[in-house]
């Protein structure tokens, strides 16, 4: 094997190792270890880049609000093929005069990923009604114009109760993501909002992973 090779920070965007045919790569910046074979392209260990726990509930939501944020550092997307995953549930209530679809969205900075929007909520007063989301991205073209493609899927129940049968929703993304900087500092977003008041939502859970 060639040298095992410790760095500030991602080598270059191209997703090769510009320096070694074979090492062992890590990333101390962003916590990232890679390894690159024989062709010199790197390929990241899968890891998880943040674990949120329950978070504050949000309450009179209709035009957008954040489920959670993380910062990334400059550069640490912007490597070809570069993938990352965000899963996790949530809670939310109703009452029985907010008929609602409910929107949720993945932005990178001001650039949205995926927009999911599921079919009008129940006319009954419910609580803690479950929402699980999986987004998966990864990243076509690097640089300052990067873009990305995005798609994931919400199961919601919108029945009466949290017992009762879910629903699944896909985003309708055909191409990839509008250009966005990835040699620069981006905060991933997940935002929640309605069409009409939903008196609360809260996230339970999520997991933002590095998948390559």
């Amino acid at each position: 094997m060639g040298a095992d090779r410790v760095t500030k920070g991602p080598l270059n965007s191209a997703g090769t190792n510009p320096f070694d045919s074979e090492a062992i790569l890590l990333d101390i910046q962003n916590d990232i270890l890679e390894v690159s074979g024989s062709g010199q392209v790197r390929r990241a260990l899968r890891k998880a880049i943040s674990i949120i726990q329950e978070q504050t509930a949000l309450t009179a939501i209709t035009t957008a609000q954040t489920l959670l944020s993380k910062a990334i550092n400059a550069g640490a997307m912007n490597v070809s093929n570069r993938t990352v995953r965000l899963r996790g549930s949530l809670i939310y209530s109703t009452t029985s005069t907010n008929v609602a679809t409910i929107t949720i969205a993945l932005k990178l900075g001001s650039v949205t990923l995926c927009t999911i929007t599921t079919a009008a909520t129940n006319t009954a007063a419910s609580t803690n009604l479950p929402i699980q989301f999986d987004f998966m991205f990864s990243v076509a073209s690097t640089g300052a114009s990067a873009t990305l493609e995005s798609h994931g899927s919400l199961k919601a129940n919108i029945g009466t109760t949290a017992a009762a049968a879910i629903a699944e929703y896909l985003d309708t993304n055909t191409a990839v993501s509008s250009a966005v900087d990835l040699t620069a500092a981006q905060t991933l977003t997940l935002t929640i909002a309605a069409s009409a008041a939903v008196p609360s939502a809260q996230l339970l859970h999520a997991e933002l992973e590095l998948v390559g």
